[in-house]
């Protein structure tokens, strides 16, 4: 305990005055509004939620995730002039494990399973047919190869072109089509959007794929340029040893995950997540587990509502992208109502701001930057949703539908800052509960800080690295820091703790 004789009295009403403590903890946080998703959609994700007894988040963000694997590369949202995003997105609903989040995830994916299973047979035959032609030529060119080896002149020359024809002309056996993945590792998952029209969804009820991105495959060494560049439509070029060349010009990776909440906590320390931007892109979810409060009285999905999602899901996986003379996809564009630009407009110039330092994005910057171009790639989806069984490029994107984009927005931000505050994105923030767990443990009314940086010298190596903790106390009113007479020995600053956190401990 710090000697009371260097203490010089202060009147506690006037010094504290009548500020409440604020938190140090992950503030609750609201659940996402229903009036976001209207339609099919949103009769869809309100009958799985009640029928799971689940947070609407869950059905929700899965179900925007195969939105986007049903639009990803055949629209883009153009915001300005030479400003374009794609509709591929990104989401993390972090829930623990009993809150039936394979039966929601089974629920929302459908679509996406039946109409790989009808593609699959409609090119089964093609591909049993092609199979069988493909081994009659190769049967005849290593007859073919077996008379060249002991023929010469005229007629090895005959030989030779002959077989190059025969190779050259070899039938490629067609592609078993593929919609989404789950585990993947990195170099599979470039080659099967390769594949795919350089496009490619993971959805899974669990977070392994995090394990993967960290090199559970490869040495641990994390790999993660082929996300990171189908998250941004970047060009991908991967030539490595014997492995077939990956090469794609704009490829969209769309993910949605469930996790558990403790595997967020132990995603900044794995290498490159959080410096090279993974987790920026990422749309966050923490809602509120309903386990022990459930009413375990299910009622099933309406058939109409279930029938009315799959048409919806069908309708847009059923469109075809427009492809130039190069057999390249042009995506159709998708333009916001002047009136639409606006809001958006006004909604970055606001997001601008707070990414100053001491205002709201200030400790997950690299998230916020993204926010406006995430709002694009929503309202686009939204607006996809809306005018699935019509042409969505033939129709702007209303300031309704972006009105609602930017309620999901401010949802989403909430979430991102306590998911980031969850993986420890703000390191002052952690500090500051790490001093107010000594302080609390010991019962001080009063303290110095060279009593709590020596009490905790195993976490903080130098006063320049606790100063900081102070100061978040202070300004959550947990903390006052006092006037005092100098005493003997280097000077250090002193506090009072606020009278009614000390009246809890008693």
């Amino acid at each position: 305990m710090m000697n009371q004789s260097h203490v010089t009295k202060v009147p506690i009403n006037e010094t504290l005055g009548y500020a409440y403590p604020v938190s140090l903890d992950i503030q609750s946080l609201l659940p996402m509004p229903k009036e976001i998703f209207t339609g099919w959609f949103g009769n869809m994700v309100s009958s799985v939620s009640r029928g799971t007894e689940t947070p609407i988040e869950l059905p929700a963000l899965l179900g925007l995730s195969v939105v986007a694997s049903a639009c990803q590369r055949k629209f883009i949202v153009e915001l300005e002039q030479n400003y374009q995003e794609p509709l591929n997105i990104w989401t993390i609903v972090a829930l623990e494990p009993g809150n039936r989040k394979t039966a929601v995830l089974q629920a929302m994916t459908k679509p996406l399973m039946v109409w790989e299973r009808e593609a699959i047979e409609q090119v089964s035959a093609e591909i049993k047919k092609t199979e069988a032609e493909r081994k009659n030529q190769e049967a005849q060119i290593n007859s073919l190869r077996s008379k060249y080896a002991k023929a010469k002149g005229v007629q090895a020359d005959d030989l030779g072109k002959e077989i190059v024809h025969l190779e050259t002309a070899l039938p490629e056996i067609p592609l078993i089509p593929r919609l989404w993945a789950q585990d993947i590792t990195p170099e599979k998952l470039g080659q099967l959007m390769a594949d795919s029209d350089e496009k490619m969804s993971v959805i899974s009820d669990e977070g392994g794929i995090f394990d993967i991105l960290a090199g559970r495959y490869n040495g641990g060494i994390p790999n993660l340029d082929v996300f990171l560049q189908s998250h941004a439509g970047s060009p991908v070029r991967v030539d490595r040893g014997s492995r077939k060349a990956v090469h794609m010009q704009s490829p969209a990776l769309t993910m949605g995950l469930s996790p558990q909440p403790e595997v967020l906590k132990s995603l900044t320390s794995k290498p490159g997540f959080r410096g090279r931007g993974l987790l920026a892109r990422f749309l966050y979810a923490l809602p509120e587990s309903r386990l022990g409060f459930r009413s375990l009285n299910c009622e099933p999905v309406p058939n109409d509502v279930s029938h009315e999602y799959h048409s919806g899901i069908r309708s847009l996986l059923d469109i075809k992208p427009i492809t130039n003379s190069y057999s390249e996809i042009e995506p159709y564009i998708l333009k916001l109502t002047p009136s639409a630009y606006v809001l958006w407009k006004e909604f970055q110039k606001e997001v601008e701001k707070g990414m100053r330092d001491g205002e709201i994005f200030e400790h997950i910057k690299d998230w916020a930057g993204k926010l406006p171009g995430v709002v694009g790639r929503l309202s686009g989806l939204l607006h996809c949703v809306e005018h699935s069984n019509e042409q969505p490029w033939s129709i702007e994107i209303n300031d309704e539908t972006l009105s609602r984009t930017l309620t999901l927005a401010a949802f989403l931000s909430r979430h991102a800052l306590a998911a980031f505050d969850l993986m420890g994105a703000d390191n002052d923030l952690n500090s500051a509960r790490k001093a107010w767990q000594w302080i609390e443990r010991n019962r001080l009314e009063t303290f110095s800080a060279r009593d709590c940086f020596n009490a905790l010298r195993g976490t903080f190596k130098r006063m320049s690295e606790i100063n900081p903790a102070f100061d978040v106390l202070i300004e959550r009113h947990h903390i006052f820091e006092s006037s005092y007479t100098q005493g003997v020995g280097r000077p250090s600053r002193k506090f009072i703790v606020h009278p009614i956190l000390v009246e809890t401990w008693k």
